[in-house]
């Protein structure tokens, strides 16, 4: 992976290839491509169409766009704007439909046959000129150069983000509890590698993500050098388990300057967020300090944290903005928390925004435990910025968005607040769900992403990801084909969905059956994916019914059916409600036969189950090696069934007893046990276990086999359950 800085890529790397002249003589085997490699993400794409037609064995003569005006006979390829007056005279002059009016992120695709085969593509800006260059890139791989292609596409959300939570040290956690977590502490090595964020970025930009967002208590003293605190500065970078790397601040600096500008390059915006009041570094040092009940009104900590904004935007010019948490490691006097980060993030940002009008920043605020009322009087000055976005940001689906497809946890009070204010909100959509399983059901991502309210109205954009998990490279794989993988890589399917369909919903599964056949050809795409979406089907549900009461992270992860305080039990099913939003009955409604028109957790039960058996059925003759990309594809597809399984024997023995028959109940549970075993098994030969940073600890895949066991045994349950 080339890990120069953007520039050089946009400019040195891709001369390599490009040659300024007239186009050679054409043949069959032989196709022009045109763009200006200037130009870094339709440069990109480039790169991507050129591999995929020298896959199908084809000559490809690259030339800069400037050439197209003394193009010749031959097939060719063009990628530009469609603002580009000889590109669009061309296409014109060739018979192809004109391509205006394309908005932001949006392309055509046009194809003329007088004098040769051309594909055009024609991008609203460079962005929508690098998705239009991917969906060519992967229209090739997929049909080879044939057929003709003559549509439009424009982005249903303009905003498609993840969030990141990263350490960036041992002393620059990303949540406080980071630092017994095995996933943060393996995280930091990647998150001080180019090759890492290079590649991240070139497969997210093909899955059409638009923004990333890194989450650290403390970012500034990883980040920015300060003068008047010549010492804050974290020089170095120590990890866990002896690993260092020598590394200056101002190399640090020269790093992350990289990184954005690179961000930048794949048509991503790059924000920072953290939660409050973290001083990691420069604690102690000037009268700094974050004891939370002296930290609010310090007046050193305020000044410090002030010129932190400030100078942290005067030193990275890519940087597109900053968010801010309320409530987190603060005093119990909401005003003053709130006066605070006014004080602190919002001065420091409108100091920097005043002296250069020109930058535009976005300044996100979360609700999180915040008071808008609040917000507006101590933001006031920054809200009134004309270079300076203000945005709010809400969490969703709380911790789990794989739950109700259309969660109800955001309130009409602050929907009304946004609209009263013509302030717009993110969305953070959270997955501590699945941090081992490549989940996949795009049923469900089209119902999530079609069911956002606010479109149109004062709906910003989304990030999505983990707090209990920092998702670098995998570290907890027992098989070499996935371990060592960057995670966007080894849950690629998972993200691929949730990208393209945000991109547009209305993607065809085609798309996605597609990029099975190529992976995959050995077995039938069809099967494989009415397999995987059936195996992925059942899980949200089973969380759907639990919502209500197990909302966050530390109260329940569904891959290994624990929270923080251990193995969640039958009886804590049974007392659980769903989450807002939801139309499942809740188990207690349910087992007194108090249904109300939902359906009911018996109901619920026998669908997951039947999803889950069809997806075993279809997978049963796939037979591959487990160290193959198939094999661990086939193996994720049964763990993902057996567990659906088990927690439909798992809810029907809470239904039971709520309903107060022991008998059924422990048949159930005694039933669950054998599919539990099934994927503790499973799971055991494929994966390690993990310290955890927000649930309880994982030690091994068999950490709660007993505690499955003790269930059925509890309610007289005798030896060890052997039902199929």
């Amino acid at each position: 992976m080339n890990t120069m800085p953007f520039t050089c890529i946009a400019t040195s790397a891709w001369m390599l290839f490009v040659f300024l002249g007239l186009p050679a003589r054409s043949s069959a085997e032989t196709v022009g491509l045109y763009f200006d490699p200037a130009t870094p993400q339709i440069a990109f794409a480039a790169g991507d169409i050129k591999a995929a037609l020298e896959k199908r064995e084809l000559t490809v003569h690259t030339y800069d766009l400037a050439a197209l005006a003394r193009a010749g006979s031959g097939k060719k390829i063009v990628l530009a704007v469609a603002t580009d007056k000889t590109a669009a005279s061309l296409l014109s002059a060739q018979g192809g439909k004109p391509a205006a009016g394309s908005g932001a992120q949006a392309y055509a695709l046009r194809t003329t046959t007088a004098p040769d085969l051309s594909y055009w593509v024609m991008g609203g800006d460079a962005n929508g000129a690098m998705y239009g260059g991917l969906q060519l890139a992967e229209n090739i791989k997929f049909n080879q150069f044939t057929g003709a292609h003559n549509n439009e596409e424009s982005p249903a959300i303009l905003k498609r983000g993840i969030k990141l939570n990263l350490p960036l040290d041992n002393n620059s956690y990303t949540y406080p509890s980071s630092n017994k977590s095995t996933a943060a502490k393996l995280a930091i090595p990647n998150v001080w590698d180019m090759t890492f964020w290079t590649t991240w970025f070139d497969e997210m930009a093909r899955h059409r993500y638009n923004v990333v967002s890194v989450w650290n208590n403390h970012p500034f003293t990883s980040m920015i050098k300060m003068a008047d605190y010549p010492d804050v500065a974290i020089q170095n970078v120590t990890g866990y388990d002896g690993y260092s790397k020598p590394m200056s601040i101002d190399e640090k600096i020269d790093f992350w300057r990289k990184v954005m500008a690179y961000a930048h390059s794949r048509g991503f915006n790059f924000y920072l967020v953290n939660w409050n009041i973290w001083t990691d570094g420069a604690t102690g040092k000037y009268g700094i300090t974050d004891d939370r009940k002296k930290a609010a009104t310090s007046k050193a900590t305020i000044n410090y944290m002030r010129k932190c904004m400030t100078i942290l935007l005067e030193t990275y010019p890519d940087l597109d903005g900053f968010g801010v948490t309320e409530g987190e490691h603060m005093s119990e006097n909401d005003d003053e928390n709130s006066e605070f980060l006014g004080k602190t993030y919002g001065l420091g940002m409108a100091d920097y925004a005043k002296r250069y009008p020109e930058r535009k920043l976005t300044f996100i605020h979360r609700w999180h435990m915040a008071d808008f009322s609040e917000i507006k009087k101590n933001c006031a000055e920054l809200m009134t910025l004309p270079n300076v976005t203000f945005d709010m940001s809400y969490k969703y689906s709380k911790a789990h968005m794989y739950a109700t497809a259309v969660p109800g946890w955001m309130g009409e009070s602050e929907q009304k607040a946004l609209r009263e204010n013509g302030i717009k909100s993110w969305l953070t959509v959270r997955n501590d769900d699945f941090y081992y399983h490549n989940w996949g059901d795009p049923v469900f991502v089209r119902a999530y992403l079609n069911g956002i309210p606010g479109k149109g109205d004062w709906f910003r954009g989304f990030y999505m990801g983990s707090d209990g998990f920092a998702p670098t490279r995998t570290f907890f794989s027992k098989n070499s084909v996935t371990q060592g993988l960057l995670e966007i890589q080894r849950q690629w399917y998972m993200f691929m969905l949730w990208g393209r369909l945000a991109y547009n919903p209305a993607t065809a599964d085609t798309v996605f059956k597609n990029s099975m056949a190529l992976r995959f050809p050995e077995v039938s795409p069809e099967n494989l994916f009415a397999a995987w979406s059936k195996a992925s089907r059942g899980l949200p549900k089973a969380t759907e019914l639990v919502h209500g009461t197990l909302k966050l992270d530390f109260h329940w992860w569904p891959e290994a059916c624990q929270s923080d305080e251990g193995f969640v039990t039958a009886t804590q099913f049974a007392d659980a409600i769903p989450g807002k939003g939801s139309t499942l009955c809740s188990i207690a409604d349910s087992a007194a036969n108090r249904n109300n028109g939902g359906k009911s957790s018996h109901g619920l039960a026998d669908e997951i189950e039947a999803d889950a058996a069809s997806a075993l059925a279809l997978v049963k003759t796939m037979n591959a090696a487990s160290n193959t990309e198939l094999g661990v594809t086939v193996n994720n597809i049964k763990a993902m069934s057996y567990l659906t399984i088990y927690y439909a024997y798992k809810i029907r023995g809470a239904t039971w007893l709520k309903a107060k028959d022991k008998d059924k109940a422990r048949d159930s549970l005694g039933r669950a046990y054998c599919w539990w075993m099934k994927y503790s098994n499973l799971m055991d030969t494929m994966y390690t276990g993990m310290t955890m940073q927000r649930s309880d600890d994982l030690p091994d895949w068999h950490a709660h086999d007993k505690s499955v066991l003790k269930e059925y045994t509890d309610l007289g349950g005798t030896g060890t359950p052997s039902w199929e």
